[in-house]
């Protein structure tokens, strides 16, 4: 009887045993499988200067995404996140699925916009714009409902765009041919980028944001204006005053550019130059005092170049390099 006892007790305690060595284990794993859907998004070097640190983490992928800002909406779409919301787009159309499933919201004045109605929605997620923390941000905090925040405002550089779309595609891209696509793109751009840039190192560029007869003049850090700093240019205007300030007619005569570019609120090039070219035939006198516009060293953009709007930016270097090059031919 007492040897049966004492084989009971060792039964028990090598039960016991058990499972705390494996028991636990299998707890753990099955919380490292929950934890295995979580989503994080990280947040980019550029907005962990804004103070920006700790990422944000989603139980699980979103369905329902409201986006309040232009540039994570292109990459999103074409890795078929859901975006319930996306805002009004000026300088670009948007693809006509996303246009037709998603509500567009007018976030450009931000003093008259309903913060309520994006909460209607019921979002898993909404991206905004950095500045917004302490506006919207508090309120879906409130909300509970969870926010990442990304650089925005009328000039977002390649490189902040390239990150975000880096940390988009680090949470939603794994096996996604849409993100596979995206990451194809922006290596072929790059590319290209490096060898333009050899090309044109040394040429001098004036670049000109107009709505005739206010002209402006944007540095390296303006939305055209990092484009073709990108392209290896160097930029004739220089000022920490801001990316872009009104043209100095005095001061532009002395720059002395190999080609200026110019853009405005025009939907195309064309229509654009005939803007400027009626602007310029007004006071040909001041106008044919800057070389390059007096020998038509001009290249006119459309409304698409006054405002990045995420990763259409590879699309528009793209067809920026072949109209430089389209304007060279013909010149020769």
């Amino acid at each position: 009887m007492r040897n049966k006892i004492l084989l009971l007790l060792v039964v028990i305690i090598a039960g016991a045993l058990l499972y705390f060595c494996f028991g636990k284990v299998g707890q753990k794993g099955e919380q490292a499988a929950v934890a295995a859907t979580d989503v994080t998004l990280a947040y980019t070097p550029t907005m962990q200067q804004y103070g920006f640190t700790e990422p944000v983490i989603l139980k699980a992928p979103p369905q329902r995404v409201v986006s309040l800002v232009h540039t994570p909406v292109l990459a999103l779409h074409e890795m078929g996140i859901k975006q319930v919301a996306i805002p009004q787009a000026a300088m670009l159309e948007w693809p006509a699925d996303l246009a037709k499933d998603a509500k567009q919201l007018n976030v450009s004045m931000n003093s008259n916009f309903d913060i309520e109605s994006v909460i209607a929605l019921e979002p898993d997620l909404v991206i905004v714009g950095y500045q917004s923390k302490d506006t919207y941000g508090k309120i879906l905090d409130r909300e509970k409902i969870p926010v990442y925040y990304v650089d925005a405002g009328h000039v977002v550089s390649y490189k902040s765009i390239k990150e975000l779309t880096d940390v988009l595609i680090a949470a939603f891209g794994k096996n996604n041919a849409g993100a596979e696509a995206i990451t194809a793109r922006f290596q072929k751009l790059e590319g290209r980028l490096a060898e333009k840039s050899r090309e044109n190192q040394g040429q001098k560029v004036m670049v000109l944001q107009s709505a005739p007869p206010r002209h402006y003049i944007q540095g390296r850090e303006g939305t055209l204006g990092s484009m073709l700093d990108m392209l290896g240019y160097t930029n004739v205007f220089h000022s920490d005053s801001g990316k872009m300030v009104l043209l100095d007619l005095e001061q532009a005569l002395t720059y002395e550019p190999d080609m200026v570019f110019c853009v405005g609120g025009a939907q195309t090039g064309s229509e654009h130059q005939q803007v400027m070219e009626a602007d310029f035939a007004k006071n040909p006198a001041y106008w044919n005092n800057i070389q390059a516009i007096k020998e038509n060293n001009v290249v006119y953009l459309p409304i698409k170049y006054v405002a990045t709007a995420g990763i259409n930016i590879i699309d528009n270097l793209n067809e920026l390099i072949d109209t430089i090059d389209a304007k060279k031919l013909q010149k020769k």
